[in-house]
């Protein structure tokens, strides 16, 4: 874009926004371009117009995803490109064993891609926790009882030496979807996260909808612990009943979805599912429900399939998709959060002002 556009937006003089831009240029945020750079067709008029975007050479930022039985870490640029990737099977239960070998796994990626450690401008890490100071709402996975009442964000930066941000699965993979998935051009949507418990998270107006208490979207609390419920653990209990073991979600096969064995389980867990999507279309007027999460797509297809028909006669205009992500980059939510926390105009809390 145009200086003089990203001024009329930022409501900033030209000169101001000049000075900051420059600033972000020094730094390596964003880079200036040439038009005859540019494909998109503009008139002859602006063919002396300098421009600016992103820059996606310079800076990274390492994402850290956790399930309960690995860990993903990728290295992104600015503009969410995966410069290098890595998923390890582990059965480490200690967080700040865990950290320290989540900081090895980011070193070794900066050097494998040729990245000067100085250019690691943060990192985001995604847990299948409730992250909250309430240690009677603090759930963790049955398998992390070593999480419980610790302090992740603390842990992880004192590994990584750089600003970390940490949010639960549920919204990292909300912010994944805004930036990279279905709800990219949307405004407005809520995702249900199939993990192997139930999650979720809330964009509104662009914005990441925490709650006040960091725990928004937490959808597993609807369905009581001791009971079947509609999770990817469930499933996996399921096919076992039926005596086929899976140890991981990543296990099961893609074409599960369409597997007859399977037909129950969908209708419990659709019919399960039906009042929640139900009450977060009245309640949000979205444009969207997704369903996304660890999953195998077809199955997340057959429960959108199944939901569609349950809910379809409710006056809502909302609508139910299946996410565009698959669950082999579910690190894309952990990218997400430094992305979403460094660049997201909102999260600016400073003065646009000389000398600041």
């Amino acid at each position: 874009m145009p200086r003089i556009e990203i001024a009329d937006l930022t409501d900033l003089q030209p000169a101001t926004l000049t000075r900051l831009s420059q600033d972000l240029i020094d730094w390596g945020m964003l880079e200036d371009v040439d038009f005859e750079s540019v494909l998109q067709p503009r008139s002859v008029a602006k063919r002396k117009t300098r421009l600016l975007r992103l820059n996606r050479d310079r800076l990274r930022m390492a994402g850290i995803a956790f399930t309960v039985d690995r860990i993903a870490v990728s290295l992104s640029s600015l503009t969410g490109e995966v410069i290098a990737e890595r998923m390890v099977e582990t059965e480490i239960r200690d967080p700040e064993a865990a950290a320290t070998m989540t900081a090895d796994i980011v070193q070794d990626l900066l050097e494998g891609a040729g990245v000067d450690r100085r250019q690691l401008l943060a990192a985001g890490v995604s847990l299948p926790i409730n992250l909250t100071d309430n240690q009677q709402r603090f759930f963790t996975p049955s398998e992390w009882p070593l999480w419980r009442g610790s302090k992740p964000r603390q842990i992880f930066e004192e590994a990584l030496g750089v600003p970390t941000w940490v949010e639960n699965d549920g919204h990292a993979a909300a912010l994944a979807e805004a930036y990279f998935g279905a709800g990219a051009q949307m405004e407005n949507f809520c995702l249900i996260y199939f993990g192997y418990g139930l999650g979720g998270g809330n964009i509104l107006h662009r914005r990441l909808f925490r709650g006040s208490f960091g725990n928004a979207a937490a959808f597993g609390g609807h369905f009581p612990q001791d009971m079947p419920r509609p999770t990817g653990r469930d499933l996996m209990r399921y096919l076992a009943e039926l005596g086929e073991n899976h140890r991981s979600l990543f296990d099961l096969p893609e074409a599960l979805g369409t597997d007859a064995r399977i037909e129950g389980w969908l209708r419990r867990a659709t019919s399960q599912l039906a009042p929640l999507v139900h009450h977060a279309q009245m309640l949000l007027d979205c444009e969207a429900i997704i369903l996304g999460g660890l999953l195998p797509r077809s199955v997340l297809d057959a429960l959108a399939d199944q939901l569609r028909a349950l809910v379809s006669g409710h006056p809502s205009d909302t609508k139910i998709v299946v996410s565009h992500i698959d669950r082999e980059h579910f690190h894309l939510g952990a990218g997400s959060i430094p992305l979403y926390e460094v660049s997201a105009p909102h999260k600016y809390r400073g003065r646009a002002v000389k000398g600041v």
